[in-house]
Order: C-alpha cells, then sequence, then structure tokens
C-alpha cells in the first residue's frame, strides 16, 4: 500500500505529488551526470593549452618544475608546461605547449636550461635559440643529453657547500684583516676625492694650455737635473767625505770639531741671545721698533728696478774715467768753475791761481755771469 505525501509546494493529490518528485529527481541526476562527463571530458580539451606540442627528453630537471610552470625565451614567456613524468629511471620527460609565434622563430636545434622565472624564485625551463636544425613540428619528440640547472635553489646550494668548505678561521682572519687595511685607507681615499674635487674646482684654463705649460716645465727639467745630481756630487765629495789623506772616508775628528762647533754656536751665542732677549724684552722692543721703521723706508729710496739699471750705469761710467795701465791708473775728471766767489776763494785758499788752471780763463769785470770754463 502506497503512503500519500502531502507537499505544500506540489498542487494535486498523493499519487500525483509522488510523480512530480520522482521526475524531478531523475532529472536532477541525468544533469549532474551531463555536467560529470562535461568536466571529465570536454572541459580539459576545452581549456588545454593551444600551441605547438613539443615532447623534451631531458636526463634531468630543475627543482621544483611542475605543471604551468613557464617557458621562456630570450626572457620573455613563450609557452607553459603541460606535463612533466620523472617515471623513466634514467631520463625525465617534460611536455610543453609554445605559441605558435615562438615555435616558428625557433628551429629543432634549441638547447634547455633551467633557472629562474621572476625575483622569487619559480622554476622555469629556458630555451636557447641556436642555428641550423629544422623546423618544429606540433607533437614532436626532442632529446636532450644536458639541460644546465642554475635555479635559486641549486645556487644557494652551491653556495652553501662553497662556504661551508672554504669559509676557515684562517679565512676569516684574513677578511677581517683586509676589512681593517681597507678601513686604514678611507682617510687617504677621502683626502684624494677632496684633492681631485678641489683641483677640479680651481680648473681654469683647457687641458691643451696646461700641457703647454708642463711642456715648458719639461724642457729645463734636463738642466735640473743636472744641476741636482752636481750639488749630490758635491755633497759626496765634500770635506765631510773625504779623509785627511783625500780618500773617501768619514773623518771623525773633522765631524767632531764641527759637532762641538755647532753646540758652542747653539748654546753660547745662540742661547746667549736668547737669554738676552727674553730678560730685556723691553728694553730692546723700542729699538726693534725704530730699526724697523728705518729698514721699511729703504725698498721706497731704492726705488723700482729701473734705479738699480741707472746706478749700474754710474758704477761703469765711473770705472771708464780711471784711466791707464794697471797699477796707475788716474781719474780723468772735467770741472765746469763758474764764478760764485765761494769756489774761487776756495781755490785761492789752496794755493791755485787763476792763471795756473789749464784752459783758457776769462773774466769780465763788473759781472757775476758765469766766465770760465776749464778741463783738467
Amino acid at each position: 500500500m502506497v503512503k500519500a505525501i502531502n507537499q505544500d509546494f506540489v498542487r494535486g493529490s498523493g499519487i500525483n505529488q509522488n510523480r512530480t518528485l520522482v521526475v524531478a529527481g531523475i532529472a536532477t541526476v541525468v544533469v549532474v551526470v551531463l555536467v560529470a562527463i562535461t568536466t571529465a571530458l570536454i572541459y580539459p580539451k576545452a581549456t588545454a593549452q593551444s600551441g605547438t606540442k613539443v615532447h623534451l627528453v631531458l636526463p634531468n630537471v630543475g627543482p621544483g618544475l611542475q605543471k604551468k610552470s613557464k617557458v621562456l625565451l630570450r626572457g620573455a614567456e613563450v609557452g607553459v608546461v603541460t606535463d612533466v613524468d620523472s617515471n623513466d629511471p634514467y631520463s625525465v620527460h617534460v611536455d610543453i605547449a609554445l605559441d605558435e609565434s615562438a615555435a616558428a622563430s625557433l628551429t629543432d636545434s634549441f638547447d634547455v636550461d633551467f633557472r629562474p622565472a621572476n625575483y622569487f624564485g619559480t622554476t622555469a625551463v629556458n630555451l636557447i635559440s641556436k642555428t641550423g636544425g629544422g623546423a618544429i613540428r606540433d607533437g614532436q619528440t626532442i632529446n636532450r643529453d644536458s639541460a644546465p640547472d642554475f635555479t635559486m635553489s641549486t645556487m644557494i646550494e652551491h653556495g652553501s657547500i662553497v662556504v661551508d668548505g672554504s669559509l676557515t678561521r684562517d679565512v676569516i682572519s684574513s677578511l677581517n684583516k683586509v676589512t681593517d687595511y681597507a678601513t686604514g685607507l678611507a682617510p687617504l681615499i677621502e683626502t684624494m676625492i677632496v684633492v681631485s674635487d678641489n683641483v677640479s674646482r680651481t680648473q681654469k684654463h683647457l687641458p691643451s694650455v696646461l700641457m703647454s705649460r708642463l711642456n715648458d716645465l719639461t724642457a729645463v727639467f734636463p738642466k735640473a737635473n743636472v744641476e741636482t745630481l752636481g750639488a749630490l756630487n758635491a755633497i759626496t765629495n765634500s770635506s765631510f767625505n773625504r779623509m785627511p789623506d783625500g780618500s773617501r772616508g768619514v773623518d771623525k775628528a773633522y765631524h767632531d770639531l764641527m759637532n762641538r762647533s755647532l753646540t758652542v754656536a747653539s748654546d753660547g751665542l745662540f742661547g746667549a741671545i736668547g737669554v738676552l732677549l727674553g730678560s730685556h724684552a723691553a728694553e730692546l722692543t723700542p729699538v726693534v721698533t725704530a730699526v724697523k721703521y728705518l729698514s721699511d723706508e729703504v725698498p721706497g729710496v731704492m726705488g723700482d728696478a729701473s734705479n738699480m739699471t741707472k746706478l749700474q750705469e754710474a758704477i761703469e761710467g765711473l770705472k771708464r774715467s780711471f784711466k791707464g795701465p794697471k797699477g796707475q791708473q788716474t781719474l780723468q775728471l772735467r770741472i765746469l768753475l763758474d764764478s760764485v766767489p765761494g769756489i774761487a776763494q776756495s781755490m785761492a785758499s789752496m794755493g791755485v791761481a787763476p792763471d795756473q788752471i789749464p784752459g783758457p780763463v776769462k773774466k769780465s769785470a763788473g759781472t757775476d755771469q758765469p766766465t770760465t770754463k776749464k778741463e783738467g
């Protein structure tokens, strides 16, 4: 006997309500089955990566490679990994899907390695194009004997191995010394930077002008070297490095004498001067000040370089005034006398009469104008 079910949201008798519920349940089951079949069969094909499929057979893969990992070419993403199979004990099978443009630009001679795809170290397959080979076909299998691993995890692992094997106490001590030396050189480097900056700030001429001036310096440099070597030779061959018999050596007696002389000069002479200056500072200050005032006027009295030229000419003229053989030079003078009474009286007092003066003597009575010109 069938029990009737009364539903508020289904109208009709109990039999109609049961029939409606059965139909709705069967329809729901059919829809669920269809959705499951579509998801299992149609969706993978609909969402499958489009492009050229390539099957890679490699000896190894980079750590972390999996489905949907990126495929790179010259740093750009050109595909995706569709499958990774490592069941083969001697190789690893990697399926990739390439973009049509990337597949067209590559040949089957490309190389493969593994490296990070981004800053976070995600592993990606990197393709390296090479010349030669043929065009890539869809579904083609490519074997490679090597696939370098440049992933971040491998680099960290290798770095840890290197540090663990080489970072010993001696190496650490050497690094500490290098750091100390570098710290000590820091002021020198800073000084060089400051000097270079100051030179650049004060640089006012072009390099061509500076080079011409450098040429002027180098032109006299050989003569300067000769004079320097001559000075060194004179110092080397001086009496300080000669024995009494003329041979090379250190004359100890002579050096002792010079040492005692310098000691006497420093203690007896300069020491006494220092004591005098220290004990009579008040008395010496006015004297020094007066000497300073007098010496300050000397440059003004001497004048410029033209005065020295005139003085030299006067000295040369004075030298030419002395004539005669060596040891018997006489002074040749030309004297001009006028009618000044003082001069005439001075000559008369010396016993020289006007008629005794060589040359013509003329007098004019009643006048004080110059009348006489004598040479002697």
